[in-house]
């Protein structure tokens, strides 16, 4: 560790707003470290020995995120950073990927990607080191002796810029992330070989992968790899882990459908006629446990439903109830149904009667909500329904399960499926080969199993 101390930079805005907090009444109140010595931690200079054990913690956590960032040390981080300095720090570790597609180019992407990751994983734990200074400080205000250090501010200073570092850290692994995927979707053919090695990888070693996540067999994983239809468990997987992670979408599973929604298990005929007061219940059972499930509440935390439907264990489709937007849409990427059925009279659609029983579902669900939908007999409703909303159409007949789960990805972050250049996100955008779409939920799974 460093033998000399240096000065002491001028408070920040934030750094006064701590002491103000600290040197409130109720604070001075607190009981007082009256046995606490005074120390030398170089380069911080003089601190007290009750803040010692959280310094060398702050320490310990710099000199594990500099194995991965060595730029950074706590030399760097006793002089206030703004959002372009760490930057532009962290271009010296993390430089550029050139922008043309090869082996190189992914690996070195992934490289980067990976030690990012770790990086922000030390970093995370940094959330509790302004509470903890605070606790040990305001035992001390009123102590003649140690009431004010110039050390303190330092102190804030290391925290706040490793707060900055942890923001530019992911910001940066985000934009390179995007670099990856964009050259993934442009060149399929090469993501497709990606895909096949990576999956074999793990196929000829199935202890490796079976029991890392719930209810996803190596079987299951399997289904990610080129040319073959998605299996419910790995649906189930992501519209559960995206529709959690969004906090106001609930993501029911593959089996609400056939129960709820159809006729049959193969979901083929929606339901017709009076639906009774026992379905009604079930629902509500459906939406509470995948409410209490996902997002922790029982009623009000979620504004919008998706449903994922497997017809006949051969095609993957979907429905959307948004409640803020005051939408049910349908998405199919099947290019002859929509195609078709857009120029159809509304009741001749294929997906009238389904869209008859999701609005049944938006009733529920309203009332739920405490809101009164009534849609049934209502011309003058201002909900807008569309049974077969215009998407990017699938150019085989095995990817309709990724572009469902793309449908899931458009809606969490835009609200609605956006076509070309109304999709902002060039990562986002849909192409007629999603193999690189497939590597990335490859990617995706097996880093969520701690296998990447």
């Amino acid at each position: 560790m460093p033998t000399t101390s240096i000065s002491t930079p001028m408070p920040n805005p934030h750094t006064r707003s701590t002491y103000q907090h600290l040197l409130s009444p109720s604070r001075r109140q607190a009981k007082a470290h009256n046995k606490c010595t005074l120390i030398d931690f170089p380069p911080i200079g003089i601190i007290r020995s009750c803040t010692s054990p959280l310094l060398l913690r702050i320490s310990d956590t710099i000199s594990q995120c500099s194995a991965f960032v060595p730029s950074i040390s706590l030399l760097h981080l006793l002089r206030l950073m703004n959002l372009n300095q760490t930057n532009t720090l962290l271009t010296t570790d993390f430089p550029s990927c050139v922008l043309s597609f090869d082996n190189g180019l992914y690996v070195d992407c992934e490289s980067q990607i990976k030690r990012l990751r770790q990086a922000t994983k030390v970093l995370s734990k940094i959330v509790t080191f302004g509470s903890a200074l605070t606790s040990c400080q305001r035992k001390h205000f009123g102590n003649p002796v140690a009431s004010t250090l110039p050390s303190d501010n330092l102190i804030f200073i290391v925290i706040q810029n490793l707060e900055i570092l942890s923001q530019c850290i992911k910001s940066k692994q985000q934009a390179i992330e995007v670099i990856l995927w964009n050259m993934l979707d442009k060149h399929p053919e090469r993501s497709e070989l990606m895909l096949q090695n990576l999956v074999k990888k793990f196929s000829d070693n199935p202890c490796a992968f079976n029991g890392k996540l719930p209810h996803v067999t190596l079987t299951s994983f399997q289904t990610l790899n080129a040319g073959r239809w998605l299996d419910d468990e790995i649906v189930n997987y992501f519209v559960k882990k995206w529709c959690f992670k969004s906090g106001t979408t609930l993501g029911f599973n593959t089996f609400f459908a056939c129960k709820v929604l159809f006729q049959e298990t193969e979901c083929i005929n929606a339901r017709e006629g009076f639906l009774t007061n026992v379905d009604e219940d079930t629902v509500r059972r459906w939406c509470a446990k995948a409410a209490t499930a996902m997002i922790g509440t029982s009623g009000t935390g979620w504004d919008s439903v998706f449903i994922p439907i497997n017809e006949d264990s051969t095609h993957w489709y979907s429905a959307h109830i948004d409640f803020r937007s005051k939408r049910i849409d349908i998405f199919d990427s099947l290019r002859d149904r929509c195609i078709q059925n857009r120029q159809k009279p509304l009741l001749e659609r294929k997906n009238s009667k389904l869209m008859l029983v999701l609005m049944w579902l938006a009733d529920v669900l309203g009332r739920m909500r405490g809101e009164d939908i009534m849609l049934k007999n209502n011309p003058n409703s201002d909900w807008i329904c569309d049974p077969h909303f215009k998407v990017h159409f699938q150019a085989n007949s095995h990817d309709c399960g990724v572009h469902m789960l793309w449908h899931l990805k458009h809606l969490l972050e835009f609200r609605q499926v956006r076509l070309g250049p109304e999709c902002s996100q060039a990562h986002l955008q849909f192409n007629d080969n999603m193999a690189g779409k497939r590597l990335r939920l490859v990617q995706e799974m097996l880093l969520d199993a701690g296998l990447l």
